[in-house]
C-alpha cells in the first residue's frame, strides 16, 4: 500500500469517528434551536447569538493558537509522554488567560446600555459567553488527535451531548425560560472539558514517528502557533464579525434567520468539516517526512470525495425542505432564496475544505495569513455593501463569493508549485 493511501484510510477513519461525533452535535441544534425561538423569540435569539459571536471574537484575538502548533510541528516525530504532557500544560495557559479576558467582556456587557443585551442579566451573559467558549477551546482537541484517539473525543462528545439533550428536554418541559436553556448548555460543556483534561494527565501516551525528538525544532511550534492565531484573527469576519456586523446593522430577526441558515451550512457539511481537523496532521505527517508527492495525491484525494458527499448532502437537504423546514424552522419558509445559496455555498466550501489545511501543512503560514488578511478585508467590503442593498440576501451572497475566492486563489498557488518541489 502506498503512502498516500496509507494516510488516506487512516485519515478517513479519524474523520468518520468526527464525523459520528458532530451528527451528535447536530442533533441537539436541531432539536433545541425550535425550543429556543419558541421560548425567545427569532429577535431575542438573534441577540443571543451576537452575544456569544463577540465571546467568540474576544476569546479568539486574546487566545494564543500553541495546539495548532503542536498539531503541525509534532507530527512524524517520537515524542515522549512527559514532553507532550508539557506541551499540552502550555497550551493550556494561553487559552486560560483568554478565557479571563471573555469573563471580563461579559461583564462589560452587563454593564453596557446596549439594546441588544438588555434582556439578559449578568449572571446569563456570563454563562452564555462560556457556553460559547469551551466547545472551541483546541488543547485537549489537539492532544487525543495527536496520540490518534480519536474515539476518545467521539465518546466524550457523544455523551456530552446526550447529557445537554436531556437537560435541555427537562428545561424545555419543567421550566423553560432562557436562564434555565443557558445554564444547560454551559454545564455539559464544563464537564467534559475538565474530564478530557483529566484524562490527559492519567495517560502515559506519546507519539510515535520516524523522526527522532532531536529532530524537532521547538522554535517551530511558537511560529507555527504564532501564523495560527494570526489567521483565526484574520478569519473573525467569516466566523463572527459577520454576524455582529449583521446583529448591529439589521433587526434582530435578521440575524436569527442568519445564524440559523449557517446553522444548515454547518449540518451539510457535516462529513466534510472533520477533514479539516483530521487533515492538517495527516499532511504534516507527509510534508514532515519529505514526502510530498504522496501529500499532493492524498490531497487529490480528498477533494474527489468530498465533491461527491457535498452534493449528495446539498441535493437531499434541498429536496427535502418540504418534510422538515414547516416543523422545525418555519421561519425559514420566507427566505428561500437565501436557503439555496447557502445550500450552493456548502457544497463549494465542503469540496475544498482539505485544500486550506494542505496549503498549511505545506508551511506556507506567512502566505496564508496574507491571502485571510486580503479576502476576508474584500469580505467586509462586500458584506457591508451587499447587505446594505439587498439586506439578509445580499449578506449569504457575500458568503458564497469570499468561499469560491479564497478557494481560487488557494488552488492557483498550489499549481504553480514546481514538480521538483511535489
Amino acid at each position: 500500500m502506498s503512502t498516500a493511501n496509507k494516510a488516506f484510510g487512516n485519515l478517513v477513519k479519524n474523520s468518520s469517528m468526527m464525523f459520528l461525533l458532530n451528527v451528535a452535535g447536530a442533533g441537539v441544534s436541531v432539536l433545541t434551536i425550535p425550543v429556543m425561538l419558541a421560548i425567545a423569540g427569532v429577535e431575542a435569539y438573534g441577540h443571543l447569538v451576537l452575544v456569544q459571536s463577540i465571546a467568540l471574537t474576544v476569546f479568539t484575538i486574546c487566545g494564543f493558537q500553541y495546539w495548532q502548533g503542536m498539531l503541525v510541528a509534532l507530527p512524524g516525530h517520537n515524542i515522549e509522554a512527559a514532553l507532550l504532557r508539557g506541551a499540552v500544560i502550555k497550551s493550556a495557559r494561553y487559552e486560560l488567560l483568554a478565557m479571563l479576558v471573555v469573563v471580563l467582556v461579559a461583564c462589560g456587557l452587563a454593564l453596557s446600555p446596549l439594546p441588544q443585551v438588555k434582556d439578559f442579566s449578568g449572571l446569563n451573559l456570563l454563562l452564555l459567553s462560556l457556553a460559547a467558549v469551551f466547545p472551541v477551546i483546541g488543547t485537549h482537541n489537539a492532544y487525543f488527535r495527536l496520540v490518534n484517539q480519536y474515539n476518545v473525543l467521539m465518546y466524550a462528545g457523544f455523551l456530552t451531548n446526550l447529557f445537554k439533550l436531556i437537560v435541555l428536554f427537562a428545561v424545555s418541559h419543567y421550566h423553560p425560560t432562557l436562564s434555565s436553556m443557558v445554564l444547560a448548555y454551559t454545564v455539559p460543556e464544563v464537564l467534559r472539558c475538565l474530564v478530557l483534561f483529566f484524562l490527559i494527565f492519567r495517560s502515559r501516551c506519546g507519539i510515535e514517528g520516524a523522526l527522532p525528538e532531536t529532530k524537532l525544532r521547538q522554535g517551530r511550534l511558537m511560529e507555527a502557533g504564532k501564523w495560527s492565531t494570526l489567521q483565526a484573527i484574520c478569519d473573525l469576519p467569516v466566523a463572527q464579525l459577520d454576524r455582529i456586523i449583521i446583529g448591529f446593522a439589521l433587526p434582530g430577526a435578521n440575524l436569527g434567520v442568519f445564524s440559523i441558515l449557517k446553522r444548515i451550512y454547518s449540518l451539510v457539511n457535516l462529513a466534510t468539516a472533520p477533514f479539516y481537523s483530521a487533515s492538517i496532521p495527516a499532511f504534516a505527517e507527509l510534508v514532515n517526512a519529505g514526502d510530498l508527492r504522496a501529500a499532493f495525491s492524498l490531497w487529490i484525494k480528498t477533494m474527489k470525495m468530498l465533491f461527491c458527499v457535498t452534493s449528495v448532502a446539498g441535493i437531499l437537504c434541498y429536496v427535502s425542505q418540504f418534510l422538515w423546514m414547516p416543523r422545525l424552522f418555519p421561519v425559514l419558509q420566507d427566505y428561500l432564496p437565501e436557503f439555496t445559496v447557502v445550500l450552493l455555498t456548502a457544497v463549494i466550501a465542503g469540496t475544498f475544505v482539505t485544500t486550506h489545511s494542505f496549503y498549511w501543512a505545506l508551511g506556507k503560514l506567512r502566505e496564508t495569513t496574507i491571502i485571510a488578511v486580503t479576502t476576508n478585508i474584500f469580505y467586509l467590503l462586500k458584506l457591508w455593501l451587499l447587505t446594505v442593498y439587498f439586506g439578509l440576501f445580499g449578506a449569504v451572497l457575500a458568503f458564497l463569493i469570499h468561499v469560491i475566492f479564497v478557494a481560487a486563489v488557494i488552488i492557483v498557488l498550489l499549481k504553480k508549485i514546481p514538480l521538483r518541489y511535489k
